[in-house]
């Protein structure tokens, strides 16, 4: 298990580099995964308050930008990434066994979409759907796992839309330290993702809690959960 906290010791940046590999084909989201999984490690990272700086091996991976993936600080080889990143890297991260030196390694397992599944949809369902699978097991995304991701992210949205318009409250720090727990120890984002769920649908918790403790989570998750707020809802939407 990955266990972030090992690697913040220390002063100055942490450096993460994410080795895209080849796709296997038109449906292997292998690559995207990888990319994926660095971005959400280096805003577990910044949540702690150092900075991240990142690099990229490998192709270019089409809808990375889409689903929120950050743009690497530095790209080619593994000499040149140490070069403009200031020194090796201390995490690498790869979808195939890395042979390079330096700093961990953590594998990603393999992503692969159906032949039926559309992604031409709201891209964050993709990234939903990866990040509701621990990044060392392998995932299959079908049609009708996009179709509830998307379901589920119109929900939380109008949620957290109707949320922001009650009275201001303390997030939920006890579930925001489990998570965070969660997210630094093993990269953890499903537990996370069932917290926010089972938050959801608490009936105890204030309004305004809820909207402080989705925000803020969502600064890891990357999901967009606030964008619907200033919209006008549908009645009933966060019943």
């Amino acid at each position: 298990m990955l266990r972030i906290v090992d690697h913040l010791v220390g002063r100055g940046p942490l450096r993460i580099c994410a080795h895209v590999p080849e796709a296997d084909g038109p449906g292997d989201l292998t690559g995207l995964r990888v990319l994926l999984t660095g971005d959400v490690l280096a805003r577990v990272v910044e949540l702690r308050g150092r900075a991240v700086l990142t690099g990229r091996t490998g192709p270019r991976v089409p809808g990375a930008g889409a689903i929120g993936i950050h743009p690497a600080d530095a790209q080619g080889t593994p000499e040149e990434i140490a070069d403009a990143l200031g020194g090796p890297p201390a995490l690498q991260l790869s979808g195939r066994a890395y042979e390079g030196g330096g700093g961990a390694f953590v594998q990603i397992a393999q992503a692969r979409a159906s032949g039926s599944a559309d992604l031409e949809g709201d891209a964050l369902a993709v990234r939903l759907l990866l990040l509701d699978r621990p990044y060392h097991e392998p995932v299959a995304v079908t049609a009708e796992d996009v179709e509830g991701a998307e379901r589920l992210l119109g929900q939380w949205r109008r949620a957290v839309a109707g949320w922001a318009e009650e009275p201001s409250k303390p997030l939920v720090a006890e579930l925001e330290r489990t998570a965070r727990a969660g997210l630094e120890n093993s990269l953890d984002t499903a537990a996370v993702l069932r917290l926010l769920g089972g938050l959801a649908a608490d009936a105890d918790v204030p309004a305004g809690a809820k909207f402080e403790t989705f925000a803020r989570l969502d600064r890891v998750l990357g999901l967009e959960l606030t964008r619907e707020i200033g919209k006008a809802p549908a009645a009933g939407a966060w019943a």
